[in-house]
């Protein structure tokens, strides 16, 4: 067997990759005065949907696993803590998200509707 000889080719950058660096931000610096309101409160809401997303998420799997919990202590079964705590910290970390307010045999998890602002908002 003979060994055969691998030659690899280098592909060189000149300075073409680079200009065409520089003329796309001299062309967003010349945009970005035009439509920065507009981009300014497309990104919040982009920001708000994907904060609500979230939260309802974590609203949502830790609704199941609260109920999980509350059903295993009617079915006589043993709590399982780590569940329980789990359900409870997305619990709030999804009032904390989506702005909500959750009463649950008597605790409230989220801030109250007159303590001004919550969460992302």
């Amino acid at each position: 067997m003979s060994k055969q000889k691998i030659k690899y080719l280098v592909e060189k950058k000149g300075l073409r990759s680079y200009a065409n660096v520089f003329f796309v931000i001299i062309i967003f610096l010349l945009a970005f005065p035009f439509f920065a309101v507009n981009l300014r409160y497309q990104l919040g809401y982009i920001f708000s949907i994907i904060f609500n997303y979230i939260g309802n998420m974590c609203l949502t799997f830790g609704g199941f696993l609260m109920i999980l919990c509350i059903m295993s202590i009617f079915t006589g079964r043993s709590i399982k803590v780590g569940w329980l705590m789990t359900a409870i910290v997305l619990l709030w970390v999804g009032c904390w998200c989506s702005g909500a307010t959750l009463d649950i045999m008597g605790f409230t998890i989220g801030e109250g509707a007159n303590s001004g602002n919550s969460g992302y908002y």
